[in-house]
């Protein structure tokens, strides 16, 4: 990807040799970097280039919302990973594509521009790594289930292979960690690379081909701060949870506290809060003798209507029905 074109003004920029001045983001050791400072932001990619594969680290940050396109690869086949921040875009073909911080997919892109979406004042990080047809297909063959749906497809549509993004897990994680600081010099970055590449994406189909959700190691600490998360939860069914500042609070980033929490509870955040309002929604319905307007509130409802329809849908009746009971 060589040019950047802005939706707001029609302009292409080119991409300029090395970070920008002041640079302080991720920086992907042992590759060529190439950036584009303007008024209106800054993108700055950093890719290794093989015979076989091209690893793209995308970095791109914004003053105002802005939309732009992006020119593709010269392999087709590849991945991409969100690293910070959910990323927006769009492939001819393929149509809109949404990917969660933490998430994959694998795509083929047959040349079409990717329009991009990206909103003010937020940091994107974005991991894409293309390979040629022979090096996935080596990897592929051991994967039957996704060799099919590779088969499905037609060589000369674009298309996404997942039909849902699949979370990468700590492994995945981890060996991205591996490829952007690598210790070694250019010449053995050549080797090291490869090897690191067919290792990501035996990772990435093994994940693709798993339909159990990924498990977590939790320490002894982080297990407890999930069980005293369970009690808060129990004893506060009309408080707010937001994700992004728990997670802050716990320690932990949004992925690994929301299934953390499912891996221990069997039943996510959200899930495990709504029971504890509908629990005390249904005594207070039926041993209080508050009106429902009052118990809504105390539930954490702020219309009357919203907790009728909840609650309804939780128990298959109204609260109106255990008051006359």
């Amino acid at each position: 990807m060589l040019t950047l074109i802005n939706l707001q003004d029609e302009d292409s920029y080119p991409f300029q040799d090395g970070l920008p001045p002041g640079y302080r983001s991720l920086i992907f050791h042992g590759a060529r970097a190439l950036s584009i400072q303007t008024k209106f932001g800054m993108v700055v990619l950093q890719e290794f280039r093989q015979a076989d594969f091209t690893i793209l680290l995308g970095v791109y940050k914004f003053l105002h919302m802005i939309r732009c396109i992006l020119r593709p690869q010269e392999f087709s086949t590849g991945s991409y990973l969100a690293i910070k921040n959910n990323f927006k875009c769009s492939i001819e073909r393929i149509g809109l594509i949404r990917v969660k911080e933490g998430h994959f997919n694998f795509f083929k892109n047959n040349k079409e521009n990717i329009e991009t979406e990206f909103r003010a004042g937020k940091e994107y990080q974005m991991l894409e790594i293309y390979c040629s047809d022979e090096m996935v297909a080596k990897i592929l063959h051991y994967f039957p289930r996704l060799a099919e749906q590779f088969k499905k497809t037609k060589s000369h549509h674009s298309f996404q292979l997942l039909l849902h993004n699949r979370f990468a897990g700590d492994k995945v994680l981890s060996l991205v960690n591996d490829i952007l600081n690598s210790p070694f010099n250019a010449s053995i970055n050549k080797i090291y690379f490869e090897y690191k590449v067919r290792e990501y994406l035996l990772l990435l189909m093994a994940e693709s081909s798993n339909k159990e959700e990924p498990k977590f190691f939790l320490s002894r600490e982080e297990k407890d701060r999930l069980e005293e998360l369970a009690v808060r939860l129990q004893q506060n069914p009309n408080g707010k949870f937001p994700i992004t500042p728990l997670a802050r609070e716990m320690g932990m980033n949004e992925i690994k506290l929301k299934l953390g929490f499912k891996q221990i509870f069997g039943k996510g955040i959200f899930k495990y809060h709504l029971d504890q309002r509908m629990k005390e929604a249904h005594r207070l319905l039926k041993d209080s003798g508050l009106p429902v307007k009052n118990i809504a509130s105390m539930v954490g409802y702020e219309m009357v209507t919203s907790f009728i329809t909840r609650f309804r849908e939780y128990y298959g009746y109204p609260p109106s029905q255990i008051q006359k009971k």
